[in-house]
């Protein structure tokens, strides 16, 4: 599906800006998408009013291929570019619910290629209970331990060029009536994220003792990776330990993957 309203994006506009830290779409003026615009009107009506951009629901472009109520948000304008170098961590933003249905969102990255050619990158999910009647604020990592990508490219490849990203309901898309409204949309820096953001499982922990960074979990553990706060591998090894006497003080990820091939991210600063 994905790949589907990805080459529609594609097709429509050309992306013009390299993404920075702390860029944020603020909506205030309405009218002004700020690049969020409806790039494919026919997926999903996009207004800006009283300083939000709302996102509404619509019956099936490809009625059989695509669902109904195909909620997605996009931006070529503003925010391609080279995520690795910039170092982008994460984008976070404001949303409320009026829908009464919890809706599951996503962030999609994706290249400028065509067809088969086109990489994308999806995150885990976050969800916008119903209960969110009033603006409360999410964030969504996008560092390659929370990405897994679809294309030829490889998940550093495309964070080197991103040609523009999507926010994008995933979950059963209902009867094309929800909508959200979403703002001040910011992209962030490894550091601006928690704990809870890279971790979706807390009975995963970590612990510095010596300059021996420890792994504390229930399951054997296959391999640890270690990557800093742009993105890059630093270490990889296997078993609960890692000695991490030689990384200069900051923060870090610790991506640890069981013998039952699930991955947890967690943070930790050294």
């Amino acid at each position: 599906m994905k790949q589907i309203y990805i080459l529609f994006i594609l097709f429509a506009q050309v992306s013009m800006a390299q993404i920075s830290i702390g860029q944020i779409s603020t909506f205030t003026d309405a009218g002004d998408f700020e690049g969020w615009n409806n790039l494919n009107s026919g997926f999903t009506p996009v207004t800006v009013a009283d300083g939000v951009l709302t996102a509404s629901g619509t019956a099936s472009l490809v009625p059989g291929v695509l669902p109904d109520n195909l909620l997605i948000i996009d931006n070529i304008l503003f925010w391609g570019g080279d995520y690795t170098s910039v170092g982008v961590g994460g984008i976070r933003f404001k949303a409320r619910n009026l829908s009464g249905v919890d809706m599951d969102l996503v962030v999609f990255l994706f290249d400028n290629e065509q067809g088969d050619n086109v990489t994308s990158a999806e995150t885990t999910s976050i969800t916008i209970p119903a209960s969110a009647t009033s603006f409360e604020t999410y964030t969504i990592s996008v560092l390659p331990s929370n990405l897994t990508v679809a294309g030829p490219k490889s998940t550093s490849e495309l964070l080197m060029d991103v040609f523009g990203i999507s926010i994008a309901r995933i979950d059963d898309n209902g009867d094309a009536t929800e909508s959200l409204d979403f703002d001040d949309i910011e992209a962030i820096s490894a550091d601006g994220l928690s704990v809870d953001d890279y971790s979706a499982n807390t009975s995963v922990k970590v612990f510095l003792d010596s300059d021996i960074l420890n792994v504390i979990t229930h399951n054997t553990i296959k391999t640890l990776r270690i990557y800093d706060v742009t993105g890059k591998l630093i270490y990889n090894t296997s078993g609960p330990k890692a000695d991490v006497s030689a990384l200069s003080s900051g923060v870090y990820v610790a991506v640890i993957q069981d013998n039952d091939n699930q991955t947890r991210s967690v943070k930790f600063i050294k």
